[in-house]
């Protein structure tokens, strides 16, 4: 299913609420002095990406009728980008009992999943539910929500960008979060297929694991030494893409991110993934609205929205001293320029 754009978005919220306001002649909530439900975010560590989901998915909430602070609430939690955290925060967030859990990344849906198999979680973005859904995308588990992909293609597709951004390239780095569950093993989540297209290229691919922010720097130092022409950065949590922005940038190692906040916003080289995240988590509110109505998880279909587009920061790439194919900046869908450096999140569109 394609993304849709924020104003058909806005329009499907605006029929939403009319048909939920169509069902019953009284008024869509009572007025109660009952407890406020919780929605209880769970993610792996502060990020500016995540906090505008959640900005969006309650604005997209309050579009349906529910009132904040007296009806629902929204709980942040995060574990600090300290991977060891996340399955006790898990434990102790669903030993609350909230009404709906949300997840942004595989490593806080996999300890949410671990901690609990009845109440209900609604993932967004990043997800590794393929196990849980049968063929038409129904959850068969506690589990729902708008993912990227199902089949791993936001996983893959940034390798074989950065392959033809970078033809002559050899020694090609992977910078993977040992605190990701699909980042543990060879071959999970994924990643043969990315083995093989760089080994069909003629390349040699080397992995280099990091543990927490923290341990970012280290990582990408790691990837000097071995003297690797590219990066791709494996998906992982958005937060952690400013600090492999900067360590791109200081040992002038180009990357490639499957999230466009990396080369948007945080001054990374290269990214192909979805543009306009922010749709996922504006629809992901119309699952929470489902569950905290009473609808089964079970009766709430995944959704994949894989739409993927090419930004291109021509602003880091002068100050890399990369040469980038013609061609393929005269098809990036996004294109940073260097006037524009000094403007957060200002780009060109389609480049002439």
């Amino acid at each position: 299913m394609p993304l849709i754009s924020p104003r058909l978005f806005s329009s499907a919220i605006a029929v939403w609420a009319g048909a939920v306001m169509m069902m019953s002649s009284q008024p869509l909530f009572a007025q109660t002095t009952a407890a406020p439900r919780v929605i209880a975010y769970l993610g792996g560590g502060p990020s500016d990406p995540e906090r505008l989901c959640m900005a969006e998915l309650r604005a997209a909430l309050e579009a349906v009728g529910w009132s904040f602070d007296k009806q629902v609430k929204l709980e942040w939690n995060d574990a600090g980008h300290d991977p060891a955290r996340l399955v006790p925060l898990a434990e102790a967030l669903v030993a609350r009992r909230p009404d709906v859990l949300l997840s942004t990344t595989v490593a806080s849906t996999a300890a949410l999943m671990q901690a609990t198999k009845t109440l209900p979680i609604v993932v967004i973005g990043p997800g590794n539910l393929d196990r849980v859904v049968d063929a038409q995308a129904r959850p068969l588990a506690n589990v729902t929500g708008v993912v990227l992909s199902l089949t791993g293609q936001h996983g893959i597709k940034p390798m074989e960008v950065l392959l033809q951004a970078f033809p002559g390239a050899r020694r090609i780095g992977l910078v993977e979060n040992s605190g990701n569950p699909l980042h543990a093993k060879a071959g999970e989540g994924g990643l043969g297929p990315v083995q093989d297209m760089v080994r069909r290229a003629d390349a040699k691919l080397f992995r280099v694991h990091f543990s927490g922010e923290a341990g970012i720097a280290g990582a990408w130092e790691e990837l000097a030494r071995l003297k690797v022409d590219a990066v791709m950065i494996r998906p992982d949590s958005p937060g952690m893409l400013a600090e492999h922005a900067r360590q791109s940038l200081r040992l002038r190692l180009p990357a490639i991110s499957h999230h466009a906040w990396f080369s948007n916003r945080v001054g990374g080289l290269l990214s192909y993934g979805v543009i306009g995240r922010i749709d996922f988590c504006g629809r992901a509110a119309l699952y929470v609205d489902q569950v905290l109505r009473g609808r089964a998880v079970a009766e709430l279909p995944v959704q994949q929205l894989y739409e993927a587009g090419l930004s291109i920061n021509l602003d880091t790439a002068e100050q890399m001293g990369v040469q980038l194919p013609a061609a393929m900046i005269a098809r990036a869908d996004r294109l940073i320029r260097p006037q524009m450096a000094n403007t957060p999140g200002s780009f060109s569109g389609k480049a002439p």
